[in-house]
């Protein structure tokens, strides 16, 4: 067992190859078996493996305490090679060497007592001009950097060729750096890896953070309203009305006739009752009808459109010139991602939405928006043809049916518009809407263009 009694520095290697180095003050040491136990003041004791000591330091003494020459000398050189290895310490150890020169230029001596401070003072200055900032394992140098930094120290050992041990500690991490970028390998936080480990070391944080991404993405909920109670009861009024009067115009018809009357009056009101009673009939049975369902209704790849949210809104990249998202995947998000506002207390006699389907032809955008009503299934569709212009697509008509029973314009555009004002809160939630720009509807595709 051997023991260093004393007030000591030691600088200890991190635990971690990216931590910097460890600093303690040691008040007795003892090592047995390759273990030394570091006894701190006030008792606390450390257990670590001798090896891991990277330098036992002796701190300057306070003023009146008698040092010799010898001792101040080796107290410095053993701090400059200490501040040489543990480069995160550096400022702490200068303040250490600055006490001991103090202390050295204060000391008698037969020699030039300055020659040594001013020695060293030569030599941290080069130091300082040599390598402007201190190595950082966390950042990513250029070949050039390195070239550069690396030839700089060979500059300096031929100035200071007393010190060649000093500076090769210096240069050291800076010429592992470049071997390992001359041999292909990349730097990630500080660790040398492998191309294919980069890669996948790579590709499973950008995983992780696309599914942090999208697991916060919120759309904005969409209208539960698909046709509101005002129009279906005027809907339902008017077929009533329209009821009792043909009902009413067949029962006078026959009336004249029962009473023989007038034949040909008898006659007009039995038509004009039979010409309101089939078209409201015609016009039940085509709300009730189920138009043709879509080619896109088979639902794609709703990872195709999360990841162009990923690129744009996680990663913050600009969208490409031109792109295209395919019908039966932007149905396959909405499938996934659409959600309704619950209906209010009031909204009784609603048609609720209950999902949207969109399909592409060329010129052409079909939007199929399903609902329910007392227990039965509709469908609104709207069908939006496009003129093509220089300036990209204009609209040139909008159409839309419920069933096969088509709409008056000022609901068309209404309903329509409601759509449109949902899908722009949507885009803007994930901010999309100011940097997209329609370019052309292709069967089975909407392409737009990045702005």
């Amino acid at each position: 067992m051997a023991a260093w009694p004393g007030m000591q520095i030691y600088v200890l290697e991190p635990e971690k190859p990216e931590a910097p180095h460890d600093l303690i003050l040691v008040e007795k040491e003892a090592t047995k078996d390759g273990t030394s136990i570091l006894m701190e003041p006030g008792g606390a004791e450390k257990k670590i493996a001798t090896d891991k000591i990277v330098a036992r330091l002796t701190p300057a003494p306070a003023q009146g305490t008698k040092v010799d020459r010898k001792t101040a000398v080796a107290a410095i050189n053993a701090l400059l090679e200490a501040k040489a290895r543990a480069v995160a310490l550096e400022r702490t150890l200068q303040e250490e060497v600055e006490k001991w020169k103090k202390i050295l230029d204060q000391l008698p001596s037969e020699e030039d007592p300055e020659a040594l401070a001013k020695a060293e003072a030569a030599f941290a200055e080069a130091v300082s001009k040599t390598m402007t900032r201190p190595y950082d394992p966390a950042t990513a140098y250029t070949p050039e950097e390195l070239s550069t930094q690396v030839k700089t120290f060979e500059d300096l050992k031929k100035s200071f060729p007393t010190r060649t041990e000093e500076i090769e500690r210096l240069a050291e991490p800076w010429r592992v750096e470049q071997t390992e970028m001359a041999a292909g390998n990349k730097k990630l936080e500080g660790r040398w890896l492998s191309p294919a480990e980069w890669d996948k070391e790579k590709g499973a944080r950008q995983k992780a953070a696309r599914e942090a991404f999208l697991a916060k993405l919120e759309i904005p909920e969409a209208s539960p309203v698909l046709i509101g109670q005002g129009i279906l009861l005027a809907a339902a009024g008017a077929a009533l009305l329209a009821a009792f009067l043909g009902a009413s115009f067949l029962f006078h018809g026959i009336l004249e006739f029962i009473r023989h009357r007038a034949w040909w009056k008898g006659t007009a009101w039995t038509l004009a009752g039979a010409a309101i009673i089939a078209v409201l009939g015609k016009a039940t049975g085509l709300v009730l009808s189920v138009p043709e369902a879509p080619e896109a209704a088979a639902l794609g790849n709703a990872e195709s459109i999360e990841e162009i949210f990923w690129c744009q809104g996680g990663k913050k990249e600009s969208f490409p010139q031109e792109f295209r998202i395919n019908a039966p995947d932007l149905n396959a998000w909405f499938h996934k991602r659409l959600r309704f506002a619950p209906l209010k207390v009031t909204e009784i006699a609603v048609l609720t939405a209950e999902g949207w389907v969109v399909e592409a032809q060329d010129g052409v955008l079909r939007l199929d928006r399903t609902g329910r009503f007392l227990g039965r299934n509709f469908v609104l569709r709207h069908e939006m043809t496009f003129n093509r212009t220089e300036r990209g697509e204009d609209i040139y008509r909008i159409e839309a049916t419920v069933g096969r029973l088509p709409l008056p314009p000022a609901l068309v555009l209404r309903s329509w518009n409601q759509w449109i004002e949902t899908l722009a809160k949507m885009t803007a939630a994930i901010g999309a809407a100011e940097h997209l720009a329609l370019e052309r509807i292709e069967k089975g595709a909407v392409i737009f263009s990045g702005k």
